[in-house]
């Protein structure tokens, strides 16, 4: 009988090769061996990303590669959230996400929630052409320590900084992180604009919001 340890080895190992039918077979072995369901989702599918980050990094794995690891990653979870306990898995902060207003494109905040989840952040999509005023009322409602702000459009960059400002108005900018990204903004835009922080890809925005906790 393998160990639990090499189980999640072989999870990990099966989640970075983007091959989600031996994902499923592992986690179901480890299931069926008694491994906790929360150290599948923390040393198995957790390192899993870990991996796949790296090797995103590294320029082995492109875009292609993170949207499959991702929605891979989200069927896993998936599976293994009804062997979760009722409070096992604490998140590490949540998150309020949305497309701003103006633009309809999703794929890229959409992989950001997928990753955003993997990576143990409990995230709130608002979906895309987002108002101001709904980013606003939707944080004053949750209280996320983290916003994340995504654009592709360049005639909708300025929304982003409407956006910003809308929270600088409200009462609740010194207790939130503001974390922007998307085609058309920068890491100088970021700035300009007075955002905490700026994601210039999905794994760099999970990286990023993890800083942010911290400061």
């Amino acid at each position: 009988m393998r160990s639990p340890e090499e189980i999640l080895r072989e999870i990990a190992e099966n989640l970075a090769s983007l091959d989600a039918d031996k994902l499923r077979k592992s986690i179901d072995a480890a299931l069926e061996n008694g491994v906790d369901p929360a150290e599948i989702v923390r040393e198995g599918l957790g390192r899993g990303m870990e991996i796949v980050g790296q090797r995103y990094e590294k320029g082995d794995y492109f875009l292609s590669e993170l949207i499959v690891a991702g929605a891979t990653m989200k069927d896993a979870l998936e599976v293994i959230q009804p062997h979760l306990r009722r409070g096992e898995t604490r998140p590490l902060a949540s998150v309020v996400v949305g497309t701003v207003e103006g633009d309809l494109h999703d794929i890229g905040k959409n992989l950001v929630k997928t990753m955003l989840e993997s990576a143990g952040f409990q995230v709130h999509d608002l979906g895309v052409d987002v108002a101001p005023s709904t980013f606003v009322k939707a944080c004053r409602e949750l209280r996320p320590k983290i916003v994340g702000l995504s654009a592709l459009l360049t005639v909708t960059a300025p929304k982003v900084q409407e956006t910003v400002e809308a929270l600088e108005a409200s009462s609740l900018r010194g207790s939130l992180k503001i974390l922007v990204g998307g085609r058309c903004l920068s890491e100088e835009m970021a700035r300009q604009i007075r955002a905490d922080a700026y994601g210039r890809d999905a794994w760099d925005a999970v990286q990023k919001a993890k800083q942010l906790l911290s400061t």
